[in-house]
């Protein structure tokens, strides 16, 4: 079994769904998202990334299409379908998706250079100044799917605090700053809506011989530019730059904007909402406890949730 899937069905699905016979699959295991599995599938000819996923929306993946079809550097052109689709649902609705594989190293692992900052920097510019077609522009999110979700999930991690006592006494020692992070929003930021990837941390970036890539295209929002440059100006541990050097490298290379630090405030707020609820639950409910609690006391003690309510 590979991920809850069978070797022979994920084959039999990949050859009757994207006609690729493939000789070779193993796991890819990177990522928090828990709705997801990745494979690395190889045919006699070539390499491609599996993706099998009940997160984010399908708009995603047309964006990611449409960028790649646009030759943009650094987003991977999207395998169609025998049909020319972009994706099939197999299981409870869940997309399978092919891309061409990437060989490189997660840039969260191997760091970046300054010359890599500045050229990450030019890469989330160029998706940030696509202009999509309009009905694919209209499709998109304008809001966090994943924020919808967060405050039932709040509600059930108040619940089950009890049963995980190194949680609760977390929660305990940060309760003011969690108390505001769930009390509500700062004011909804009004500045123009760029497509946004929506979650361009170091761990979505590949280092590769030529260039960078940014893939997981799942959180796709139209949103103003601060949603992504938020998780370039601090807090995000090693997911983001680790010096003033660093950001002002991925800054000239995105090239000139004014940003608007209201609306960072915003998106930090809603992303470490996001990350303390959502690590604290995977506490709780998965298997990796200890990584668990050690990710949510870095967002609390001195990541984004530190920044947000400061």
């Amino acid at each position: 079994m590979l991920g809850g899937v069978g070797d022979t069905l994920l084959r039999r699905w990949l050859y009757d769904d994207f006609g690729l016979d493939v000789v070779e699959l193993s796991p890819v295991g990177h990522g928090a998202d828990l709705a997801a599995q990745v494979w690395k599938a190889s045919t006699a000819t070539n390499r491609y990334a599996v993706k099998w996923s009940g997160a984010g929306t399908n708009t995603g993946h047309q964006v990611a299409a449409y960028l790649g079809d646009c030759g943009l550097p650094g987003v991977p052109e999207v395998v169609r379908t025998v049909e020319g689709g972009l994706w099939t649902f197999h299981g409870k609705k869940k997309r399978l998706t092919v891309t061409p594989w990437i060989e490189g190293a997660r840039a969260a692992e191997v760091g970046l250079s300054g010359a890599e900052w500045a050229e990450y920097g030019a890469l989330l510019r160029r998706v940030h100044d696509a202009e999509p077609p309009e009905r694919l522009r209209e499709a998109l999110p304008k809001r966090s799917h994943i924020d919808v979700r967060v405050p039932a999930v709040a509600e059930e991690v108040w619940e089950r605090l009890g049963e995980l006592p190194e949680l609760a006494a977390l929660w305990e020692e940060h309760a003011e700053t969690i108390d505001v992070l769930l009390a509500g929003d700062p004011p909804t930021p009004e500045g123009p809506r760029v497509v946004c990837h929506g979650d361009p941390h170091l761990g979505n970036v590949l280092v590769a011989k030529d260039g960078l890539h940014l893939i997981d295209w799942d959180d796709v929002i139209l949103a103003p530019r601060e949603q992504d440059l938020m998780f370039m100006l601090g807090g995000m541990g090693e997911v983001g730059p680790a010096s003033p050097d660093q950001v002002e490298a991925f800054l000239s290379g995105y090239g000139q904007h004014s940003i608007d630090m209201d609306a960072v405030r915003y998106y930090r707020h809603i992303r470490a909402r996001e990350d303390v609820v959502l690590w604290s639950h995977q506490a709780l409910t998965g298997t990796d406890r200890e990584d668990c609690l050690t990710v949510t006391r870095g967002i609390l003690t001195e990541g984004l949730a530190a920044l947000a309510v400061s």
